[in-house]
């Protein structure tokens, strides 16, 4: 975790300004165009959510701002972030698996499937998670792909004054090639214009790797 120096970041004044906001966080609904990493990952017989998924984790790699949060009133950057995930069980319930970065796309293939393996018969409220629920170190992903959405309301209970972003993915149109996903983040760490550039560098790992692969 490293602290981010007020008196060079650009973004200070905005930072003061919207950390009071009692409801601090905005988010945005766009269509991915993944057709291409769909293709891929038909054609080579993996999995398209762990392929997005991966192409998610590598984007929050290479861009600091995703990974800015709040500790005691002050912004901090941190790494190593884990998503925290929410997969469907055969009875209609869900559980929590936490995907770690991995080396490599068919590395990050065999985890997503050994991590659903394993917690997907986990109780809910078990002790990984429990022990990792305060961690910052990690985003909120929630995959929905029983429909197509163009606006998104997340629950709440307490407030989440650590910064965390919350990823939302919809279902795959297939004739459109695009996948629906909503950002939500905190708005005294990031802007409109900062999602803008965090897609930018998901869609640059999406094309390289239906270029290198």
């Amino acid at each position: 975790m490293k602290k981010i120096d007020l008196t060079t970041w650009p973004r200070a004044d905005h930072f003061d300004f919207f950390l009071p906001f009692s409801q601090p966080y905005f988010n945005v609904v766009i269509d991915l165009e993944v057709g291409g990493l769909f293709k891929f990952a038909k054609l080579r017989q993996l999995s398209f959510t762990a392929c997005y998924l991966y192409c998610l984790q590598k984007a929050v790699e290479r861009y600091a701002p995703i990974r800015y949060r709040i500790v005691d009133n002050e912004p901090v950057e941190v790494t190593d972030i884990t998503l925290s995930t929410v997969f469907l069980r055969s009875d209609e319930s869900f559980r929590f698996v936490p995907l770690k970065t991995q080396n490599s796309l068919l590395e990050y293939c065999e985890h997503y499937t050994q991590q659903k393996d394993t917690f997907l018969d986990k109780r809910l409220l078990n002790r990984s998670f429990i022990e990792g629920a305060d961690k910052i170190e990690q985003m909120y992903i929630s995959i929905l792909p029983w429909f197509k959405f163009s606006g998104f309301k997340h629950a709440e209970h307490t407030p989440n004054t650590s910064g965390i972003p919350k990823v939302v993915f919809g279902q795959y149109q297939i004739e459109q090639g695009t996948l629906p996903v909503s950002i939500e983040v905190h708005h005294a760490l990031m802007d409109g214009l900062h999602i803008s550039q965090f897609i930018d560098v998901f869609n640059q790992v999406v094309a390289e790797i239906c270029k290198e692969n």
